[in-house]
């Protein structure tokens, strides 16, 4: 199989090259320096290497940088993403492609308290969740004309590697600093906000399961990839701080880190079990294990 992968850089795309490799030995990777808003080179590179699948992960993915430069955020998710889709749909209709969008489409939704599913209404509350919407009804609209799409909305994605930004990684670098003697107290910002985390490399799997999902309906396949349990951001630092085998005090600071405007995101992940047979692997312990490692040896270093 010859595989077309678009963010291969960042901090998902690195985990999922080395999944795709250990999963999926015989695959050809195709990473093309690719500007995805220059719709010649997207239809150069579809046309010259001719993949057979897609997996779409280039995105301003940052809540904040989204907010900052608005612009560049919908010209990445959406128009760089409608590049694609219509390359696809014009000269490679036979492509599978995997459009990895977000849970934070859902938005308002999550008011509900409740685990959502794929029929929840999408109301996004910022620009990064607005465009990512965007995209992904655009591809959705795309696949009743025939483009073989299949829309994966992942919840909170943690693991090695990932920068600050979000609460798990933002929290175990604290706890690293404190153990290295470099912090005295702990930044928090919204203590009973809720959080649906996954490790990335289960999520990776569910992406590469998806290339094998037969053609999908006519308006595209779509599944949310998530653990379906909630954690508070104050449950997360005690078990981050259990595990360091540490304490300290816990300033409450609204600003930190940037709020999406969600309080409790929660997932239900049957569907994906349902049409994939995937389920997450990798115990809650064992990532925030990674996660505090990766810290730890950041620090050091």
């Amino acid at each position: 199989m010859r595989i077309l992968l678009t963010g291969g850089h960042g901090f998902v795309g690195t985990h999922l090259k080395i999944r795709l490799k250990e999963r999926l030995p015989d695959h050809v990777l195709i990473e093309g320096q690719m500007d995805i808003l220059d719709r010649e080179a997207v239809e150069r590179v579809v046309q010259d290497t001719r993949p057979d699948a897609c997996i779409h992960l280039a995105a301003v993915s940052s809540v904040l940088e989204a907010s900052q430069d608005t612009r560049h955020a919908w010209q990445v998710n959406l128009d760089g993403t409608m590049n694609l889709a219509e390359t696809f749909q014009q000269h490679a209709r036979h492509i599978r492609f995997v459009f990895v969008s977000s849970a934070e489409i859902y938005g308002a939704s999550f008011a509900e308290d409740k685990p959502l599913d794929e029929t929840a209404t999408v109301a996004p509350l910022n620009t990064y969740a607005a465009s990512k919407a965007a995209a992904d009804m655009a591809v959705g609209m795309l696949a009743k004309e025939g483009l073989h799409v299949v829309r994966m909305r992942p919840f909170t994605q943690a693991g090695s590697g990932q920068d600050a930004n979000a609460i798990l990684p933002f929290l175990a670098a604290q706890v690293a600093r404190i153990e290295a003697h470099q912090q005295s107290d702990i930044l928090l910002g919204h203590p009973n906000a809720g959080y649906d985390i996954l490790n990335v490399r289960d999520a990776c799997d569910a992406y590469i399961d998806a290339l094998a999902l037969p053609e999908p309906p006519l308006d595209g396949t779509v599944l949310n990839i998530c653990s379906g349990q909630t954690r508070t951001a104050n449950s997360i630092l005690s078990d981050l701080m259990e595990l360091a085998d540490i304490k300290a005090e816990i300033r409450i600071d609204p600003t930190h880190p940037a709020p999406s405007g969600l309080e409790n995101m929660q997932g239900n992940p049957q569907e994906a079990e349902q049409l994939l047979g995937w389920t997450p692997q990798i115990s809650w312990k064992n990532t925030l294990e990674e996660v505090l490692n990766d810290w730890r040896w950041r620090i050091r270093s």
